[in-house]
């Protein structure tokens, strides 16, 4: 679970939760700079899937973590 902080007079917080994966590449990403091919790698051989629901999976969390406004540019 990650709690963002908002602006005083605005919603003060937003609470973003995550499944197990998502958790588990949050917390070994974050802080460093990546690539959807680092996340999609490490996926492959974490959960032995293929390349191509990789490359989904990771597009689908990069686009959940923008729209969340958790990735810097």
């Amino acid at each position: 679970m990650v709690i963002v902080q908002g602006r005083v007079g605005a919603d003060l917080t937003k609470v973003i939760s995550f499944n197990a994966m998502a958790e588990w590449l949050w917390n070994t990403f974050a802080g460093n700079d990546f690539t959807e091919t680092d996340v999609a790698e490490l996926l492959v051989k974490q959960y032995a899937i293929s390349e191509e629901q990789a490359i989904a999976d990771t597009r689908k969390w990069i686009t959940q973590l923008a729209e969340a406004q958790l990735l810097e540019k």
